[in-house]
């Protein structure tokens, strides 16, 4: 059954794809913008489809390390990713010195990525 989580451990496997070939652009460009694309619908996608307020409010989940944890890898998440795009477009426009600042966001970006991966696992309620 694909789940939120399985899918978004799909979409962590095609990114891995896409950072072991960033010379094919015809294939990298597009998956890393799908991903990131994914990872700003994700939590919009949580928000409308799952009992946020019984869980964070009713159950005072909301004060719990976990919860704000994974939060603050989100927020990290996005200035990653908003930094890997302002690095491509430099990269596109004729930059080659912004191809190490690109490859090493990427890295951390993957690491980051992973970890909210995890803490969403490990949030996920499973009904």
């Amino acid at each position: 059954m694909l789940t939120p989580f399985v899918l978004a451990c799909l979409s962590y496997a095609l990114m891995l794809v896409a950072f072991y070939n960033p010379r094919r652009r015809s294939f990298h460009i597009p998956v890393m913008l799908a991903t990131i694309l994914f990872d700003v619908a994700m939590p919009v996608f949580l928000y409308t489809h799952r009992r946020w307020w019984h869980r964070l409010i009713e159950q005072e989940d909301i004060f719990s390390f976990g919860i704000w944890m994974h939060f603050g890898l989100l927020i990290t998440l996005y200035a990653l990713e908003a930094a890997q795009i302002w690095s491509a477009r430099k990269i596109l426009a004729g930059d080659p010195s912004a191809r190490a600042t690109h490859h090493h966001q990427a890295r951390a970006l993957l690491m980051v990525r992973a970890l909210v991966l995890i803490t969403g696992g490990i949030l996920a309620d499973p009904t």
